[in-house]
């Protein structure tokens, strides 16, 4: 079971090339951010967390405002109780760390990790909110439930 290792921290940026493509919005757009660092007690594993949010979904979901550190599932139903109908889509794609990453998720020399990009959007297929997972990829397994739909 995931638990925070570190105090969340929250701060204000601006979409990059790469974030700004994911989330359909311009270079250089404000967002709320959150970095998370999580560790599992069981197998030491540590993962990165990073939530970024556009400004016009905050504006949108006041409560988001008042808590942009809060867990995925508190942020989605956030969102639904806004009204939303949520739909995510998800890439995952495997690289070498930065020698930062490598420090903070204790990872020895030539271990890949995992970036996983996960972008939540809403009504009109309008993208919400962006996290960003990084993680050891030696020890992760990633799970998906694919239901039929029409």
């Amino acid at each position: 079971m995931w638990q925070q290792a570190e105090e969340p921290h929250t701060y204000r940026t601006h979409t990059t090339e790469a974030t700004a493509q994911l989330l359909g919005l311009q270079v250089g757009e404000a967002l709320f951010g959150c970095d998370q660092l999580l560790a599992d007690p069981d197998t030491g594993a540590r993962a990165m967390l990073r939530t970024l949010i556009p400004f016009a979904t905050v504006e949108a979901v006041s409560d988001l405002g008042k808590r942009p550190d809060a867990a995925p599932a508190a942020i989605y139903s956030m969102l639904t109780a806004a009204g939303h109908e949520l739909w995510w889509s998800e890439s995952v794609r495997a690289r070498m760390p930065l020698p930062d990453e490598r420090t903070t998720l204790r990872l020895p020399d030539a271990t890949p990790i995992l970036h996983v990009s996960r972008v939540t959007c809403g009504t009109d297929d309008q993208a919400l909110l962006l996290e960003e997972l990084h993680i050891g990829a030696a020890r992760t397994e990633l799970t998906y439930r694919i239901d039929a739909s029409e």
